[in-house]
């Protein structure tokens, strides 16, 4: 006991001795993004019968942080809303908590972070921000985060999710797409040019089948579904090039009516960029995401998507967020062009779209193609614009996987225009 009690009041003495000795920071940072957006066939077709929608939405946040060599901790409200949703006097709650967490340093290299917080990795392919959504995305979670020498980086996570604070055990009502849910993440480099990354999730949720439905849950019985990837960047010094792959798989069970099926998705994607000149990016990529052919066969091999930003992939008129039973392939290309000492920026990219499986009501597997354009302009620190273009190329085959088989649709446009003000204040604190 005596050699225990020394060690806790060195610890102790070595805490307070080193946040006396180091660098307090208080920022206090808001945000407010309005958005407008016109819609004539934004995910899906219009009929001739119908019209264009034009609406404008806004997010608002209004946050604090502090840090210093040993915590941190950052709140973020958020108000999101769609202009003349609610009466300006209405009397409607509205804002809610977006982040809400805190870390701190466990040991040289090791933090722990807890609350409310955002969850990316990698390319955002399965967990992101989804900083295009007007709420984004965030996670009740745990977090412990290694670090060493930035060679080696390691990530577990572990969320468990009630509606209240219960006394007995009951049914949960989704909030979100888990109960329970767990993350085991790394990063390695490998060579110079070389950096490999792995992913491993489950995510586990209330069986309900074998007890009968909802209202006879009384257990903590879960099934549990898997997703485990890896992704190989190549990144040489000497030549303006980057290459990346990507390959994730699902396992697990997957409730089906009153039984359950087998998960057997996958999820391939490989992107490469080129930088002609410091102004000038090409780049091309290709996405292959599974589907099921086989409805009969006890099993699911449609690749279930998790937390990605969807506007971020497969187009910007988000037409195949949920690929579904049909599955998609999107090979895709474009460029970059950047001016006005890169603080403008036009991209712009083209999709050509194919189910990934053969449709038997579909003519081949075409799913069209669509021509993506954006503007973006930093005029300073907290003031940026943006605006964008698209158009899809509709085909039968899109209007049949959209429920609209054999009707007249109007062309497929969609345009918005948002700016951005995110001023931010640094208070410097006495050590």
């Amino acid at each position: 006991m005596g050699i225990l009690k020394n060690i806790c009041a060195m610890s102790l003495a070595l805490l307070s001795a080193t946040m006396s000795l180091s660098s307090q920071k208080l920022s206090v940072y808001g945000e407010v993004r309005p958005r407008a957006e016109l819609r004539e066939g934004y995910a899906k077709p219009l009929t001739e019968a119908q019209s264009a929608a034009f609406f404008i939405q806004q997010r608002s946040r209004l946050g604090a942080a502090f840090s210093n060599s040993i915590v941190a901790m950052q709140v973020t409200l958020q108000d999101s809303r769609t202009w003349g949703e609610a009466a300006h006097n209405a009397d409607v709650a509205s804002v809610s908590v977006y982040e809400a967490w805190a870390s701190v340093l466990l040991s040289p290299g090791l933090t722990v972070k807890a609350g409310r917080q955002t969850v990316e990795y990698d390319s955002k392919r399965i967990f992101s921000a989804a900083n295009w959504s007007n709420t984004g995305n965030t996670h009740d979670i745990l977090t412990f985060k290694y670090n060493y020498n930035n060679d080696f980086l390691a990530d577990m996570s572990f969320a468990y999710g009630n509606n209240s604070g219960i006394s007995n055990e009951s049914y949960y009502t989704p909030g979100m797409k888990y109960r329970c849910m767990g993350i085991l993440w790394f990063s390695k480099q490998l060579a110079s040019p070389l950096k490999l990354t792995a992913i491993g999730t489950v995510i586990s949720n209330q069986d309900t089948i074998s007890c009968g439905g909802k209202a006879n849950y009384k257990g903590t019985k879960f099934y549990n579904s898997f997703t485990y990837g890896a992704t190989l960047t190549f990144a040489p010094a000497a030549v303006p090039l980057k290459v990346s792959a990507e390959a994730y798989f699902q396992s697990g069970d997957t409730p089906s009516g009153t039984k359950f099926d087998k998960l057997n998705g996958h999820y391939y994607a490989a992107n490469a960029t080129y930088t002609l000149v410091p102004a000038i990016n090409l780049n091309v990529g290709y996405e292959h995401i599974s589907g099921d052919c086989d409805a009969t066969d006890d099993k699911q091999s449609d690749f279930k998507q998790l937390f990605r930003g969807n506007h971020a992939f497969n187009g910007s008129m988000d037409y195949w967020n949920s690929a579904g039973k049909n599955g998609l392939e999107d090979i895709f290309g474009g460029v970059t062009l950047k001016f006005n000492k890169k603080k403008t920026t036009l991209d712009f990219c083209c999709h050509a779209f194919k189910t990934a499986i053969q449709n038997t009501s579909m003519d081949g597997k075409g799913l069209g193609s669509e021509l993506d354009v954006t503007l973006k302009h930093k005029m300073n620190q907290w003031f940026s614009l943006e605006g964008g273009y698209s158009r899809y190329f509709v085909n039968e085959n899109v209007r049949i996987a959209k429920s609209l088989g054999g009707k007249a649709t109007k062309d497929a446009n969609w345009a918005y225009l948002s700016f951005s003000i995110k001023p931010s204040v640094m208070i410097g604190l006495e050590k």
